[in-house]
């Protein structure tokens, strides 16, 4: 009778340590760059938010489609527009004159936006002044505008902190999100308030 054969195991293939060590250390290096990616991906409001150009007191700023120029910033108690209007008010009067023009297209281009940040505060221009004002104006490519635009503030916003760092901020359109909004910083607390303001009539710029 003859006797049963008996099998040895293969011994298993021992995995040498420094795979262990590179694959913690492919692991470590997936999860550092995971991290960044998600610490520096914009949210959605940074995808939607205006995109800056920044620009000095009297210097032409251009964006996608539209160019601007803030010539002159004067601050009163009262203001009288070219078509007669007259704003009376408790606060103040920041008149911004300023010259535009769209760069590429001027179907349905609006001076839209027209807007004077202080601080954490958004003022937009009136509309009360009808066509004595260039805010909501069509633009037209090639072609600027000059006129007045018109805010009305606290009086108190003259003596604040951030009335030093004020910003005008201009735009195609009402809705300049992942467009181009210019922006052109003043210094409110420089400027003499003045009893009354008349402002010139919205037209065709001087070449």
């Amino acid at each position: 009778m003859s006797g049963a054969v008996t099998e040895t195991a293969a011994p298993s293939a021992r995995v040498p340590w420094w795979r262990h060590l590179a694959h913690g250390v492919v692991l470590v290096v997936v999860l550092v760059v995971a991290g960044v990616v998600a610490h520096t991906a914009p949210t959605d409001a940074g995808w939607q938010a205006a995109i800056p150009v920044s620009g000095q007191l009297g210097e032409r700023v251009v964006g996608r489609n539209i160019a601007a120029t803030v010539d002159e910033v004067r601050v009163a108690e009262r203001v009288v527009a070219s078509n007669g209007w007259a704003g009376e008010t408790t606060g103040v009067w920041v008149v911004v004159d300023a010259t535009v023009e769209s760069v590429v297209d001027d179907f349905g281009a609006l001076l839209g936006t027209a807007q004077l940040r202080v601080g954490d505060v958004v003022y937009s221009a009136s509309d009360r002044p009808d066509l004595g004002t260039l805010a909501g104006d069509s633009l037209a490519t090639g072609i600027p505008t000059s006129g007045p635009l018109m805010f009305e503030v606290p009086r108190a916003v003259l003596q604040s902190e951030e009335a030093a760092h004020a910003t005008v901020q201009l735009a195609i359109n009402s809705d300049p999100r992942a467009d181009s909004m210019i922006e052109v910083p003043i210094d409110l607390t420089a400027l003499e308030l003045q009893s009354s303001i008349e402002t010139a009539e919205p037209g065709w710029a001087n070449p």
